[in-house]
């Protein structure tokens, strides 16, 4: 266990704050409300946090930035491009369009600029979430598949590893990338998450290349090794936390997504902060997040 303060920023009930991810060029931090659909600014000097106008929809699932400029947002019907002045939305593709019990969940991009998201089981019973590299040229690759819901994309330093967590089946696995052809190896377990821990959620990957995983009614984030072996928790007031990010001009500041969706009465009023923006200083820095190819 590990004492490090953990300070709540954004005092809000997002249903399912989700998908921390900072602008170094803005000195911004974007994040989302997945189920009550949003896009945040979160500017760390003056303590302000900024909803952004777009056309979300009832759903929102990840969201990336953009080499070219604008952003890449993951949702139920799929990729589309997303131009923030405007909040309008230019549908790219779809990864299983033929699989109308499974939803896109999350993303993240690879060092080499490729853009990563996966699917889950809407009953998150089924083991029909699958995982999909999507290259600058928009083409889709199946690289993982049996999960119930894939969750969480992570990369190493050298961008040789990719981490994907499978949330419902309480583990996180490793695949190894080529960078010279870009082929992916079929997953090997990394980590199994014990039941008291909670669920892995979003992840990051900080500069000494260990990982970072939300616990989704763990109410901790967890820091593990390279072989797998937890090196440090870091315990948050609240049960349901989903994602991290590194951040600030140095990336040395962890923050910390919530959620609130799901929670009882008595468990709100245990933990009022759910859904809440939080944030501490573990001591070591993050990695500056790839913006996709595309």
């Amino acid at each position: 266990m590990n004492s490090i303060t953990v300070d709540c920023i954004v005092s809000i009930p997002s249903l399912l704050g989700e998908n921390p991810l900072w602008n170094s060029s803005e000195k911004r931090l974007y994040w989302l409300d997945l189920m009550k659909p949003a896009i945040y600014r979160f500017d760390p000097a003056t303590g302000k946090n900024t909803v952004l106008k777009a056309d979300l929809g009832s759903y929102v699932s990840g969201m990336v930035q953009r080499q070219k400029g604008g952003w890449i947002l993951v949702r139920e019907d799929g990729l589309s491009a997303l131009d923030l002045s405007t909040g309008r939305l230019q549908p790219l593709l779809h990864p299983e369009p033929d699989q109308p019990d499974n939803m896109l969940n999350d993303c993240k991009c690879d060092r080499q600029g490729r853009l990563w998201t996966g699917s889950l089981d809407k009953r998150e019973t089924h083991p029909s979430g699958n995982h999909y590299v999507v290259d600058k040229k928009l083409n889709v690759t199946k690289v993982a598949d049996s999960l119930i819901c894939s969750n969480g994309p992570a990369f190493s330093p050298d961008g040789r590893i990719a981490y994907l967590a499978d949330s419902n089946g309480r583990a996180i696995y490793r695949l190894y990338i080529d960078l010279a052809t870009g082929a992916v190896s079929p997953k090997t377990p990394f980590a199994s998450i014990p039941a008291e821990a909670g669920m892995p959620d979003g992840m990051t990957v900080d500069a000494e290349g260990y990982l970072w995983s939300a616990r989704w009614d763990g109410g901790r984030v967890v820091r593990h090794a390279p072989d797998g072996s937890v090196d440090r928790e870091i315990m948050l007031p609240v049960p349901r936390v989903t994602s991290v990010a590194f951040g600030g001009e140095d990336l040395s500041t962890l923050y910390i997504t919530t959620a609130a969706t799901g929670l009882s009465e008595e468990q709100l009023k245990a933990a009022p902060l759910s859904g809440s923006l939080f944030a501490c200083r573990p001591g070591v820095r993050g990695l500056p997040e790839p913006a996709f190819g595309g």
